[in-house]
């Protein structure tokens, strides 16, 4: 066996994809060793709610004669990809995390797995998510930190790529669902623009919140992944979303030094003083293009107003799924279910309305700066899986719908990973993720 095939976990998307291309690496080979890592690693970590090795060798069955037909490969070929278990999948089943959808198999894929597969990317698993994608904690371990929560609602994608399952994985967030289990499980997340990617066929919780996003080891990974599944549809405004050439951009110079503004939100005295010091350390390190930009006091504000949306939502769109199954849910999603009830009309109008401007509050800043640094969540991952940790950090830059990339970058003195989160302007992904990729080199 090569030394390719031993440490074929530890292979990124990037990576992969030149060594299956250019015959360092053979297709089946790979599989094979990732099989076998699978069968060795997840009763441990936890993080598939299903695999299957015949699901996924069917896959190879199919795309392997594009290698030996003599034209370009797709941008994917080959690359292992856990879908979360909120997603439609044909040949996994999708439940939710939820006893209540046991057993409930889609008949067709997610338009987002399917632009997966047609970029030749192999489906592996379907990852754990919380139940209904809310805050009730799956069984999933974190392996980079083992007896601490991986964080959730993404809970096995984040694990999944942490352990080296698969070099990426599809999550979703409608508050802090990918920022947060990326910086606690130590990879890189990525949460697109609001309507970047198509949400059919993903559970729909808080639609108006709701948005796919992907882990990886690497910035030029997340772009890889992203890239295939933007664009392609309308908003229910009508506008439509065309791709965006993340690839290329991600992997291009900046024509200036970044400039960032750092800000540490008005959440800031709930942080871990150790993670407080880790940001302070990373204010110095980068003086020469860093500037610290207090928030207004009434970005705040963006907290309930999330909140009232995202419940009042939730409570329209999962109580049926809920009260299918006989009323039988955990206690928190019940509590969720209960408060989203007694939401007035107006509290959950004026948060939308809100909600739609949000973003152009942020205009200014991005009119001076490249990217906006702040702590993707209040510490390292809390120990014990009782809990998923808080979102908060995510809340803000979730309400007004803008680009996000948790990267790990820092540390606390015991070696937790620390995430740091970059935010970029509306529709500036491909600015955000170049952006990113330069802080990680300077950083490295």
């Amino acid at each position: 066996m090569s030394e390719v095939q031993k440490d074929c976990h530890e292979l990124g998307v990037t990576e992969l994809s030149a060594h299956l291309s250019e015959g360092r690496l053979g297709l089946r080979d790979y599989v094979s060793a990732m099989h076998g890592h699978t069968e060795a690693v997840e009763p441990e970590v936890k993080a598939f709610a299903h695999y299957s090795k015949d699901m996924v060798n069917l896959q190879v069955e199919r795309i392997e004669p594009l290698k030996h037909a003599g034209g370009p490969l797709p941008s994917l070929y080959g690359v292992p990809v856990a879908i979360k278990d909120n997603i439609d999948t044909e040949d996994y089943p999708t439940e939710y995390g939820f006893g209540g959808a046991a057993g409930r198999t889609p008949n067709v894929d997610a338009l987002l797995v399917h632009k997966l597969r047609q970029a030749g990317a192999l489906i592996w698993a379907k990852s754990r998510t919380t139940e209904l994608a809310y805050m009730h904690p799956t069984i999933t371990e974190n392996p980079r930190v083992p007896g601490h929560t991986p964080g959730g609602s993404s809970s096995g994608s984040a694990a999944a790529v942490a352990s080296g399952l698969v070099p990426a994985a599809i999550g979703t967030q409608t508050n802090g669902s990918v920022i947060r289990p990326a910086s606690f499980c130590g990879i890189y997340g990525y949460k697109p623009s609001r309507g970047l990617i198509f949400n059919g066929g993903v559970l729909k919780c808080s639609p108006s919140l709701d948005q796919v996003g992907v882990f990886a080891r690497s910035v030029e990974d997340l772009a890889a992944v992203g890239e295939v599944m933007i664009g392609g549809h309308s908003l229910e405004s009508g506008q439509l979303v065309f791709p965006m050439k993340l690839r290329d951009v991600c992997a291009s110079e900046p024509p200036l030094q970044p400039k960032f503004m750092f800000t540490r939100t008005p959440m800031w005295e709930r942080m871990d003083a150790g993670a407080q010091g880790a940001f302070e350390a990373l204010k110095d390190e980068l003086k020469d293009c860093l500037v610290e930009v207090e928030l207004p006091p009434s970005v705040i504000n963006a907290l309930s107003w999330l909140k009232a949306v995202m419940e009042a939502e939730m409570q329209v769109n999962l109580k049926h799924v809920v009260d299918a199954a006989g009323g039988k849910a955990s206690q928190p999603t019940l509590d969720m279910l209960e408060r989203g009830s007694k939401i007035l009309a107006s509290e959950y109008l004026l948060a939308r309305e809100r909600m739609l401007s949000a973003a152009s509050g942020f205009d200014e800043y991005f009119d001076h700066f490249d990217a906006i640094v702040t702590p993707s969540t209040l510490g390292p991952a809390p120990k014990g899986l009782g809990s998923t940790g808080d979102p908060v950090m995510s809340t803000i830059w979730t309400f007004a719908g803008l680009p996000c990339i948790s990267m790990p970058l820092l540390q606390t003195e015991e070696g937790l990973p620390l995430g740091v989160q970059l935010v970029g302007g509306p529709r500036q992904d491909a600015r955000l993720l170049r952006t990113a990729r330069w802080l990680a080199q300077r950083l490295g």
